[in-house]
């Protein structure tokens, strides 16, 4: 059974207010007794991540409903002074086999997201805990093509996002240790579609938002991870154009990703 649309609008939101009390208690425990645990955070971090899920798409008015697996690549990099404060980037690939929309009685169609998170960062420490807090702007780029007449429909979102991402240390020292880590964005971007085949161009809005919960291993400055990742992206109907509209949409990305990295 799918989850109803409400259920998923809200999952990111009830999965940060469950974990803020953890993190919050966590980075009050400050007593001598872990000192010996964590160390400073390094300056410099980057990774690699790959997951493997499914990619879920329904149009608003239509029955243009259905979902695929996909696959997810991801690459980051962060770097922080030792005030805390720093930026960084993340750019991720999605691509969803190409029978999506087959069981609806549709052309076969491949999806694709490509998405870039340019952003400040300011990272709050405490013993056992550190949660970067990330403002910055989103770029995303949403692809339908239909294998058969290679047409498309590009969505092009640009807007503000933000993300905090709690990490909390369960048991270690400086050079090996295990901890439980988690992200949460959200944010909104302006949107242009364009339809082969057709010279209007229309404009609507989209929301964005992303939850990643998992842990990780570090082994001196090598760190392996997993998790569960989800992506979520709404879309309004847009304006009209020439008589015409496009329709608004639900995505979204449901997975399991292994990632590894370093930290300097």
């Amino acid at each position: 059974m799918r989850p109803t649309p409400s259920f998923t609008r809200a999952l990111p939101f009830l999965v940060a207010a469950l974990l803020a009390p953890t993190c919050l208690l966590t980075a009050q425990n400050r007593g001598p007794q872990h000192r010996d645990v964590v160390d400073r955070s390094p300056d410099f971090y980057v990774a690699m991540g790959f997951s493997g899920g499914e990619w879920e798409h329904e149009t608003s008015g239509s029955a243009l409903d259905d979902d695929a697996e996909a696959l997810l690549f991801r690459f980051r990099f962060e770097g922080n002074n030792s005030r805390g404060a720093g930026g960084g980037f993340r750019f991720e690939h999605l691509a969803s086999d190409d029978d999506l929309f087959e069981d609806a009685g549709f052309a076969r169609t491949e999806a694709r997201v490509l998405s870039g998170f340019l952003h400040f960062t300011y990272r709050v420490e405490a013993r056992r805990f550190s949660m970067p807090l990330r403002v910055g702007l989103m770029t995303n780029y949403y692809t339908l093509e239909e294998v058969a007449t290679d047409d498309e429909i590009k969505y092009l979102s640009i807007g503000p996002y933000f993300e905090f991402a709690p990490e909390v240390v369960l048991a270690g020292r400086r050079q090996v240790q295990w901890s439980l880590y988690g992200e949460f964005g959200g944010g909104f971007g302006f949107t242009g579609i364009e339809v082969d085949g057709d010279s209007n161009d229309y404009y609507s809005t989209t929301l964005l938002s992303g939850v990643e919960a998992g842990m990780r291993l570090r082994f001196g400055p090598v760190e392996i991870g997993a998790a569960y990742v989800g992506r979520w992206q709404w879309m309004d109907e847009s304006e009209p154009e020439g008589g015409n509209v496009v329709f608004g949409y639900d995505a979204d990305y449901h997975g399991f990703m292994f990632s590894m990295g370093a930290r300097f």
